[in-house]
């Protein structure tokens, strides 16, 4: 079960959550201090740094207590100029989970939150499905959405039992 309160890893990073933190041996100890307090819920982001939250959280937490629970995120991208923009088409988003996947030393990632950026170019479907792939493939347990309204939470709920449906058919 997860505990009312997790820990938010953005602030890892170094200022303007890019790059390393001015003390990353504290970073760490504040993650394995959080864990300690009974933090059983960490949420975080390849593009925190980018990629430095992440290590931090694996350098500190590694191997992880069968307890804890990272959440991730994609749909967004960090530019060299510490600029964020979107990265929703499909090929962007398997890349970002790759990135979690590598630098969070996971075989599979707990809950991945897409982060819907409404004007982005990508229809929230098309950007769905890919994730749902992912997790056919067995590298997302859970997805979770971000920034939707009412109508698009109901396409996307109809999208997944779908498509749940449709590999139950195949697998009889």
């Amino acid at each position: 079960m997860v505990q009312r309160m997790g820990y938010g890893a953005m602030r890892l990073p170094g200022k303007e959550v890019w790059g390393e933190p001015d003390d990353p041996a504290r970073a760490r100890q504040v993650l394995r201090r959080a864990v300690e307090l009974g933090i059983n819920f960490i949420d975080t982001a390849w593009y925190y740094g980018p990629l430095v939250a992440n290590r931090l959280i694996a350098e500190a937490l590694y191997p992880y207590p069968s307890s804890l629970v990272i959440a991730t995120k994609l749909g967004g991208k960090r530019l060299p100029d510490k600029g964020w923009a979107p990265a929703l088409r499909p090929e962007e988003l398997r890349q970002g989970a790759e990135e979690d996947l590598r630098t969070l030393r996971r075989e599979r990632l707990d809950i991945v939150h897409l982060r819907n950026i409404p004007g982005a170019g990508v229809p929230l479907l098309e950007s769905l499905d890919a994730l749902l792939t992912m997790q056919t493939e067995g590298k997302i347990a859970h997805i979770g959405l971000s920034n939707v309204n009412a109508r698009e939470l109901e396409q996307a709920l109809r999208r997944w039992r779908d498509r749940r449906q449709a590999g139950s058919r195949r697998g009889r």
